[in-house]
């Protein structure tokens, strides 16, 4: 949360989209508005172009009063925003619009400075805190990106944070099933594995998971379901290293047995069972706030360039 002068702000992406100022939420206007809002939001403190904030609201159908409308949009959240205290922190630019915000003041940047900060942890052979960091960074959602926004631009950045999300959570669990806490993660694993049937690492991790709390019978199960969903559903065989953990349980392999105690270990080097489960390779991070969000961002924008030559590519 931030400041605006004595005002204490906070912008929410990571769910419904929210502002808030004191405390208190800032009503916002109807779906040009918020789609607009959001966009920036996804960018913040870089120039969003005009045409892209067109995309987010009309996608490919903008009226040709499109930009006059947009230019209303934007004095309507100047003006919500300085009526509530927030501040006029929306900037005009010749080729678009951008948004300067404190990096504390929007859970975007929050994740991706704490999911940076607990990476950097599990290099330095911290797991406990890694961990914390990963779970502070993970509470910072509070549902879809944008939730309730039907629109094609915010749909893609949904589909990337959330493919970023997954993954601090499978090096969250990564780290907590090397730490003996299999018990612990077995109900959320259940949940995700549910909802995101096809990611064999969270699959084996749950199949693991079960094994440890002594669960022999279920592990197994667990790979059979992932078996016949890839077989019915995509035609493929689960991977070689779900195939070699299910062959591991099958043989009772003391390799896979739960630490005796907590223990820090290399990340990627940790317990043998590791190897047979995708372990995440992480390049150094910095610590700053900018540093963290801007790996991020490019993700966003190559997702970005990628729709657009296919859409170029499908008009042909």
């Amino acid at each position: 949360m931030q400041s605006a002068g004595n005002q204490a702000f906070t912008f929410r992406i990571l769910g419904p989209l929210e502002v808030e100022c004191a405390g208190r939420k800032v009503r916002l206007g109807g779906f040009r508005q918020q789609a607009l809002l959001a966009t920036l939001l996804l960018e913040a403190e870089h120039v969003v172009p005009i045409e892209r904030l067109l995309e987010a609201i009309w996608e490919d159908t903008p009226p040709a009063s499109a930009k006059g409308q947009v230019r209303i949009c934007v004095s309507a959240i100047r003006r919500q925003f300085v009526g509530a205290g927030v501040g006029d922190l929306i900037e005009t630019h010749p080729a678009g619009y951008r948004i300067r915000l404190p990096n504390t003041a929007l859970d975007l940047a929050r994740f991706a400075h704490l999911a940076a900060l607990g990476r950097s942890a599990a290099r330095d052979k911290q797991p406990e805190q890694a961990v914390d960091l990963f779970r502070s960074a993970l509470a910072q959602w509070k549902g879809p990106v944008a939730a309730g926004l039907e629109s094609r631009v915010l749909r893609q950045a949904a589909t990337m944070l959330r493919e970023e999300q997954l993954s601090v959570l499978e090096e969250c669990v990564d780290l907590e099933l090397q730490m003996g806490r299999h018990r612990k993660v077995v109900g959320e694993l259940y949940r995700q594995v549910a909802e995101n049937p096809y990611r064999e690492q969270m699959c084996a991790q749950l199949m693991l998971a079960l094994y440890r709390s002594g669960r022999q019978a279920d592990a197994l199960r667990q790979f059979r379901e992932t078996r016949t969903l890839l077989s019915a559903e995509l035609g493929i065989d689960p991977g070689e290293s779900l195939r070699t953990l299910e062959r591991a349980i099958l043989a009772e392999d003391r390799s896979l047995e739960a630490p005796s105690r907590p223990a820090p270990a290399e990340p990627g080097r940790t317990a043998p069972v590791a190897s047979l489960i995708r372990q995440p390779a992480h390049r150094a991070v910095k610590t700053s706030w900018t540093d963290h969000t801007l790996a991020m961002r490019t993700r966003l924008t190559s997702l970005q360039q990628a729709n657009l030559r296919l859409q170029a590519t499908l008009k042909l």
